[in-house]
C-alpha cells in the first residue's frame, strides 16, 4: 500500500466542492490536501480580535483496490502555521452528522477532540478495507487577540499497517 492511497474528501454530499459547506453528510467527489490548507475560511478582522471555534468534517478514504490498512490512526503531523491558532480532530464512528454552521460542534454522537500531534495520541479509526471511507472532524480554534494570516495550515497523516 503506498501513502498515495490514502485520499481526504470534502463532505456535503457527492457535488459540493466548497470547503465552507463540508458541515457533515456524505462523501463529496472533492479531494483535499492532507495539509487542510484552505479548508478553514481567511480569519476576519472580528475572529482574530474576539477568537472563533469552526468546524469541518472531512472523509479519509482508502483507494487502494486490494490492501487494507489495519490499526489505522489519525494524527496531526504538523500543526498549524500559525501560533495563534490550533486544529484538533476527532473520529466519527457513527459517520453520520451534519451541523448547521461551521460554529456548532457537532454533538450526536458526542465527539472527544484531541490536539493528536503523534500515533498514540492520535483518532484510532480502525481497520480502512479498499474502498472505505470514514468520517473525521476537525475543529478549528482562533485565539482571542490573534494576528491576521492570509495562509494557515496544519498537516494530518493516517498510519497503520498492510498485516493484521
Amino acid at each position: 500500500m503506498l501513502s498515495t492511497d490514502i485520499k481526504y474528501y470534502l463532505s456535503g454530499g457527492l457535488t459540493n466542492s466548497d470547503p465552507n459547506l463540508s458541515l457533515g453528510g456524505a462523501i463529496s467527489n472533492t479531494e483535499v490536501s492532507s495539509t487542510l490548507n484552505g479548508l478553514f475560511d481567511v480569519v476576519s478582522p472580528e475572529e482574530t480580535s474576539d477568537g472563533d471555534i469552526e468546524y469541518r468534517c472531512i472523509w479519509v478514504k482508502n483507494n487502494n483496490i486490494t490492501e487494507t490498512l489495519y490499526n489505522a490512526y489519525l494524527y496531526i503531523s504538523s500543526e498549524t502555521t500559525s501560533i495563534d491558532t490550533s486544529v484538533k480532530v476527532a473520529y466519527d464512528s457513527a459517520g453520520l452528522q451534519t451541523i448547521v454552521n461551521e460554529n456548532t460542534a457537532p454533538s450526536s454522537p458526542a465527539l472527544t477532540f484531541s490536539d493528536a500531534t503523534t500515533k498514540l495520541a492520535g483518532a484510532a479509526i480502525g481497520n480502512l478495507a479498499p474502498g472505505i471511507a470514514k468520517m473525521i472532524w476537525l475543529q478549528w480554534t482562533v485565539t482571542a487577540g490573534a494576528l491576521k494570516l492570509n495562509s494557515d495550515a496544519g498537516a494530518l497523516v493516517i498510519t497503520g499497517g498492510i498485516t493484521t
